[in-house]
């Protein structure tokens, strides 16, 4: 007999086991509880919903779901991260998958959640209505960069901490760094360490005259998340991660409205790169859009102007922008109703996403435009 439901306290000892075995067997050994503590250590229970399909009482497919707020100022929108996703090898082509993602993307549209955003192949998760977009740069460094450009930057005497205990006074003052941020997850106190540790991440404090001057998240060679409260410091900074890593080459992931990171990397990277973030759907276009143009609104002056678009399964939008302050309302009156019109897919590929420009015109839009692409993203941090 097969049964779908979400999943109960006690059911957490039986999916780690499942989520270990599936994906040990795919890949290469995981332990769960080690690799995303902020879900699966002990006590987690609550803070996620996972989806199960049972045969006879055995989980033979799951879906994990973790809703998050982003902030930026006082606007908040949410969005529903998905991992986890996982069949038993001998369960594969039964659709167990399929109804376990539609339950939780009914639940996450009940829940009036803005989107929603998972990792994996893009056809794969195309089936879902998910589509690849968001921007994110990452910079490349080597040790031949800060030998030729050290006399380019103040000479900085710091030292990285790494952060262990989270009992720590240090914690505080990073999460405050954190929040400081124009764009940046509420992350819960209790678990700042554990989202930061996630998939084998190391935390660790930049420190100055034993004052915490930002801090670091290094997996392996790539750091995931640097937030510094001096830009002076990101030269010391990258070097020390350099050394830390152990490796030839560092890694350094920037979102588009870490624009105070640009000037010093751009002086000093090998080289870099431009891609698409992750998969994403939205179910609330016009407070996602609403918020991310005030999100890019806070780093580029955004030029005047008003346009009308349809997107197929959605319904006609007007984005208004007026001296810099952007809206986004749905049009209700039919004879408004934009002939430019995109497909959900298009949407995210035409809005937010760096190869814009091939799906969208730029005689299609207001004159001198500026807005897109918008810079949807979210740290891997804050996802499942």
């Amino acid at each position: 007999m097969i049964t779908y439901r979400k999943a109960l306290p006690k059911d957490f000892p039986h999916i780690l086991d499942f989520l270990n075995m599936v994906f040990s067997m795919s890949h290469c050994p995981h332990d769960f509880r080690q690799l995303l503590p902020k879900i699966y250590k002990e006590g987690q229970e609550q803070k996620s919903i996972h989806y199960l399909a049972l045969e006879n009482e055995e989980i033979k497919a799951c879906v994990c779901v973790v809703p998050v707020t982003l902030y930026c100022g006082n606007k908040t929108i949410t969005c529903a991260t998905v991992g986890s996703v996982s069949v038993h090898p001998y369960s594969r082509g039964k659709g167990y998958m399929r109804k376990l993602m539609h339950m939780a993307i009914q639940d996450m549209k009940k829940n009036n959640i803005s989107m929603s955003t998972l990792s994996g192949l893009r056809n794969r998760y195309q089936y879902y209505g998910y589509e690849k977009g968001g921007i994110t740069f990452q910079y490349c460094f080597t040790s031949d960069n800060f030998r030729h450009c050290r006399e380019r930057f103040p000479k900085r005497d710091i030292n990285l901490c790494q952060i262990q205990d989270e009992k720590t006074p240090l914690l505080a003052k990073i999460q405050a760094i954190q929040e400081n941020q124009l764009l940046f997850v509420k992350r819960n106190p209790e678990d700042f360490l554990s989202i930061m540790k996630s998939w084998n991440t190391k935390l660790y404090a930049i420190l100055e005259n034993q004052m915490c001057k930002g801090y670091a998240a290094l997996q392996g060679n790539h750091i995931l998340e640097m937030y510094l409260t001096d830009e002076n410091l990101l030269f010391t900074s990258l070097e020390k991660c350099l050394t830390e890593s152990n490796s030839k080459e560092l890694f350094l992931r920037v979102s588009p409205c870490d624009s105070h990171l640009f000037k010093g990397c751009t002086q000093l990277f090998e080289s870099f790169s431009i891609s698409l973030d992750d998969n994403y759907m939205i179910f609330d276009y016009p407070k996602v859009l609403e918020f991310f143009l005030n999100v890019k609104a806070s780093y580029i002056p955004l030029s005047s102007g008003s346009w009308n678009f349809t997107i197929k399964e959605h319904g006609s939008f007007k984005i208004q922008v007026d001296s810099g302050i952007p809206s986004v309302t749905q049009i209700e009156n039919p004879e408004e109703h934009s002939a430019l019109e995109f497909s959900s897919f298009e949407s995210i590929l035409a809005l937010f996403s760096p190869n814009h420009s091939l799906i969208l015109d730029e005689t299609q839009l207001p004159k001198n435009c500026n807005w897109f692409p918008l810079p949807l993203g979210l740290s891997p941090l804050d996802k499942c």
